[in-house]
């Protein structure tokens, strides 16, 4: 496919998903912070700062998916006290325990903003101001994750080589080993760190590619949530993780 017809398979794929109903809020929602945040800091921190903190953040974006994904959302002890097990199973567990779920493949808008702050606080300790520009890009680059994430499980083929490729790679992270493929946008950090897998053959079926861990005896004694203890069904997942 040449560049010119997958940029316009990205866009076709990009709009199928803006019109399901449980994706399009939210994608407005976070791509209209952006904008007004882009044109606040315009106006405020000049033109050079707000295109450097798009290169910033655009470099950054694998490396904060991977960080976030492995070690926040795959976070097995938030199940240790009832509201974390609570806020766990709504930002990650549930989506696992059924990845077809579409009310749960977004992030609930209150960790959107809650981890948009927290990369604005990193940049304000290192001394990237004004900040304006670095919350535009948190917020543009996070509808952008949504878009990719939602088209990883919503129904139907996609048409790009970009979002196909994605979406089978998604598919092993959730059918067949949790601990591989932890980048959404980009396989650039899961290269990096030696957890990328795009041949399922390779692997043997994760026990706990479902529950995340959250069965037995740690079940048992932290009983907040909803058990999952049996894996993923043999032909779970098998048109997307080829």
């Amino acid at each position: 496919m040449n560049p010119i017809a997958e940029a316009r398979a990205i866009l076709t794929d990009a709009l199928a998903v803006m019109r399901h109903p449980d994706a399009r809020l939210a994608v407005i929602l976070y791509s209209g912070l952006s904008a007004v945040f882009f044109i606040y800091a315009l106006f405020t921190a000049g033109v050079l700062w707000t295109l450097a903190s798009v290169a910033i953040g655009i470099a950054l974006l694998p490396v904060v998916e991977f960080i976030t994904h492995k070690y926040v959302l795959h976070l097995l002890e938030l199940a240790k006290t009832s509201p974390t097990a609570q806020f766990w199973n709504r930002v990650h567990y549930a989506h696992h325990m059924d990845p077809k779920d579409t009310r749960v493949i977004l992030a609930h808008p209150a960790t959107v903003v809650l981890l948009v702050a927290v990369l604005t606080g990193i940049a304000w300790l290192l001394g990237l101001t004004p900040l304006a520009p670095i919350v535009a890009i948190s917020f543009g680059l996070f509808a952008f994750y949504e878009i990719v994430h939602f088209a990883c499980h919503m129904d139907g083929e996609t048409r790009s080589r970009y979002f196909t490729t994605r979406r089978q790679e998604h598919a092993l992270h959730h059918y067949i080993d949790e601990n591989r493929n932890y980048g959404i946008t980009t396989a650039i950090a899961d290269r990096l760190f030696g957890t990328r897998i795009v041949d399922k053959k390779t692997l043997q079926r994760s026990a706990t590619a479902r529950n995340l861990g959250y069965t037995g005896e740690f079940a048992d004694r932290y009983p907040y949530l909803k058990r999952g203890d049996e894996p993923p069904a043999d032909g779970a997942g098998k048109a997307d993780a080829r």
